[in-house]
C-alpha cells in the first residue's frame, strides 16, 4: 500500500511475507536483512521504487498487547528502530484497509 505523510512516501506491506521468526523487535529486524533484504530490494529500488522510498513491514506482534508489530526499512540496508512519518503511514494504511477498526473519537 502506497501512503504519504505530508509528502514523504511510504509503502506499507500488510501481507505475503515470509514468517519472520524471533521473539522481540530487535531480532526480527536483524532477520530482515541478507537473506531477506532482497524484499527490500525489490519494493525500493527502481523501478518500482526511487531514492527516498521507504518501506514498512506490518507483521503479527511480539508483545501480547500489541495489535501488529512494523519493522521500517530504508535505503542503504537501514532498519531503524522508529520513524514517525513511517509510523503515520502505518496507521494510515492500517485504518484505511479496516485491519484497525475506525472509532470516534480516538482514529
Amino acid at each position: 500500500i502506497d501512503v504519504h505523510a505530508e509528502g514523504e512516501p511510504a509503502r506499507v506491506v500488510v501481507g505475503g511475507l515470509p514468517h519472520i521468526p524471533g521473539g522481540i523487535h530487535d531480532k526480527r529486524a536483524l532477520m530482515m536483512k541478507p537473506p531477506l533484504d532482497a524484499i527490500r530490494k525489490l519494493l525500493m529500488t527502481e523501478p518500482r521504487g526511487y531514492p527516498c522510498q521507504n518501506v514498512n513491514y506490518v507483521l503479527p506482534p511480539t508483545h501480547p498487547e500489541a495489535a501488529f508489530d512494523v519493522i521500517i526499512a530504508e535505503q542503504s540496508c537501514i532498519y531503524p528502530a522508529m520513524s514517525g512519518h513511517n509510523m503515520m503511514c502505518v496507521a494510515t494504511a492500517l485504518l484505511e484497509t479496516g485491519m484497525v477498526p475506525m472509532t470516534e473519537p480516538f482514529s
